[in-house]
């Protein structure tokens, strides 16, 4: 790999990094409607507010069941943001009891036969079908049938988006790591 490759994988593995870091700041705003939806169901209130013209995602009126939904809703996409930066930061849960006793260039061949016989098909077939699933949710005009989110294609679109980017961060580490490999191989041959 030359320098402007290598660059450009270090590029996006960054900004996989930067986007998982900055969708984890949802957790704040999902305690805050924790909060909101245990006092709200506290003093029994159900339908919190109206107005004339439909929103996006929630039609014509905030609701505790909206409330609701919208803290389920971003916990997954939250998570779907954050998974590949778990990858690339090598946070990700692992079997390390096997690990433990590999050497170096072991681990690193696994994770490339890992990332292209299990990982990298995995994600082309989820956002084949992540896709799939948000276009007929958009095509249905999904939303909740007790006064919670609507469009739900907008939420489902998350689906396939968080494993694109698992997908290039995939994909980079494969690079990286190859990259690794032959220089371990180097080091190898010149010792």
């Amino acid at each position: 790999m030359d320098k402007n490759q290598h660059n450009f994988v270090h590029t996006m593995l960054n900004v996989v990094t930067w986007i998982s870091r900055s969708a984890a700041w949802l957790l704040i705003p999902i305690l805050f409607l924790v909060l909101i939806g245990v006092i709200l169901s506290s003093a029994k209130v159900g339908i919190i507010t109206r107005w004339e013209s439909d929103i996006f995602l929630f039609g014509s009126k905030l609701t505790l069941a909206s409330i609701g939904d919208l803290q389920w809703h971003l916990f997954g996409i939250m998570l779907m943001l954050t998974m590949a930066g778990a990858l690339v930061e090598d946070a990700h849960v692992r079997v390390d009891f096997l690990r433990q006793h590999m050497s170096d260039r072991k681990k690193t061949i696994i994770d490339i036969l890992g990332h292209i016989f299990f990982l990298v098909p995995f994600c082309v077939l989820i956002v084949y079908n992540g896709i799939d699933f948000t276009m007929r949710s958009f095509s249905m005009g999904e939303g909740s049938n007790y006064d919670g989110l609507y469009d739900r294609f907008f939420l489902k679109s998350f689906i396939p988006i968080g494993f694109i980017l698992i997908l290039i961060a995939g994909v980079g580490l494969i690079a990286v790591k190859f990259k690794r490999l032959m220089s371990m191989k180097e080091e190898k041959h010149h010792d």
